[in-house]
């Protein structure tokens, strides 16, 4: 039977090794349309390609962040390295932003230029691969992201996903190219930045509540609320604080408990809300339970 230890240290490299593999991606579709866009003149594909090579960044920024979240609690990070993690998942954000600020600006110079991309049909061929194998991959990395609850693995998988995304007005850019309407790639590209904008402010507004430490989620809380009243012995509980650092969660909760048991029973009783509270978020996080006795006002 797999420890907990185990399963953690397993969920850890899996996290690592499916953004290894979108890093690997990225770099064959980076090559792929960077060069088709410049060979064929089409600004939306050399601009699909340039989204693909900060995807091929944040791979990396992703990567940085996962191991320095996996450090151990120290001297200066007395609780743990997980927020690097979500300053990982910021990063990837504010790289989103950026790239959609140099796609409007290569689209719209496009466009004053009246540029008509060659071999239309070409770039759409090469838009449509990128939509499937980023699609593809942004399967994959948010079932991993969605099961460790990782703030960096999801902002990653929705940066495979906007990069999907732009790949479709580029497809029906070509498309139009093809038949001698040169203006849709362009206003393709615009699109293109859209969708990049809307995924970075997604990405961005979750890491912010973490960086900013923002509580739980009321169906996170409530998950914490019913495994604490669930324990035998507790008779109320209040001052219930929350928060998360990349992977890990944090709760510290006051519980009332019956003034005439001993100090061992009621430790017990500590000790079974901390299990109930970890066993109720799938094991991730780290309780801190504070006893106090009952009054007869509250009896």
């Amino acid at each position: 039977m797999e420890t907990p230890s185990k399963s953690f240290w397993r969920k850890r490299r899996s996290a690592e090794g499916i953004t290894f593999l979108g890093l690997g991606v990225n770099v064959g579709l980076m090559g792929l349309k960077v060069g088709l866009g410049l060979t064929l003149g089409s600004t939306a594909l050399f601009a699909d390609g340039i989204h693909s090579l900060s995807d091929l960044a944040t791979d990396l920024v992703t990567l940085g962040g996962l191991r320095m979240a996996k450090k151990p609690p120290d001297e200066t990070h007395a609780y743990g390295h997980g927020k690097f993690e979500t300053l990982a998942g910021t990063i990837v954000a504010l790289a989103l932003l950026g790239v959609g600020v140099f796609i409007v600006l290569e689209a719209v110079q496009s466009l004053r230029e009246g540029v008509l991309p060659r071999l239309g049909w070409a770039v759409a061929l090469a838009a449509a691969f990128s939509v499937v194998l980023k699609e593809w991959l942004y399967q994959v990395t948010v079932r991993m992201g969605n099961e460790l609850r990782s703030a960096a693995i999801l902002a990653n998988a929705w940066h495979h996903r906007s990069d999907a995304l732009s790949s479709l007005p580029v497809l029906v850019g070509g498309i139009c190219a093809s038949f001698g309407l040169g203006k849709v790639d362009g206003i393709a590209a615009i699109l293109v930045a859209g969708l990049i904008g809307w995924a970075a402010w997604k990405i961005l507004r979750r890491a912010l509540h973490e960086l900013t430490e923002g509580a739980f989620s009321p169906r996170d809380r409530e998950r914490v609320i019913t495994a604490i009243e669930g324990v035998e012995g507790v008779k109320s509980w209040h001052k219930l604080r929350t928060r998360y650092a990349g992977q890990e969660a944090f709760v510290d909760v006051h519980i009332q408990v019956d003034p005439e048991l001993s100090v061992s029973d009621s430790h017990a009783i500590a000790s079974r809300v901390e299990e109930a509270v970890r066993k109720a978020l799938g094991g991730r996080a780290s309780v801190v339970v504070h006893i106090e006795p009952t009054t007869d006002d509250e009896d």
